[in-house]
């Protein structure tokens, strides 16, 4: 039986497969077999570990494919590492670093944050009118609530 692919790139198999899972190897020559599996789900939990960044940036040049997604560049991961590298100190060094540095931008956002609130603030209070406004009818957009 042929099947064609649309220009989504799906393939329907028909009713009979709906909601069943599949393995889908692809060979080197091009071939894909879809393997019918079933799912067993772990009985104990996963416990989470860190996340280890450890990038060889020489191995990684020599071999274009290895360059990364376009997010996670080798030189993306070789700062992650770096900062997760860091003692307590460092990174309180880092910090103070960068409040100096921008401490124009973080006075300009406290005042503005003095003059018209958090946006956290602003959806709080326009959930208030919503809700009180849902109870009486009677109040326009224009009435506060204080």
């Amino acid at each position: 039986m042929l099947k064609e692919v649309g220009a989504s790139g799906q393939i329907s198999l028909g009713k009979k497969y709906a909601g069943q899972l599949f393995d889908m190897q692809i060979a080197a020559d091009g071939a894909v077999t879809l393997t019918p599996v079933k799912v067993v789900p772990l009985t104990h939990a996963v416990q989470e570990e860190l996340a280890v960044y450890k990038v060889d940036t020489v191995a990684h040049a020599a071999v274009p494919a290895m360059q990364g997604d376009g997010w996670l560049t080798p030189e993306r991961l070789a700062r992650r590492a770096a900062a997760a590298a860091r003692t307590p100190a460092e990174k309180e060094a880092a910090r103070s670093q960068w409040e100096e540095e921008n401490k124009e931008a973080i006075e300009a956002m406290n005042e503005r944050m003095a003059k018209i609130g958090s946006m956290g603030r602003r959806i709080h209070e326009w959930r208030k009118e919503k809700a009180l406004r849902e109870q009486n009818p009677a109040l326009t957009p224009a009435d506060k609530v204080v």
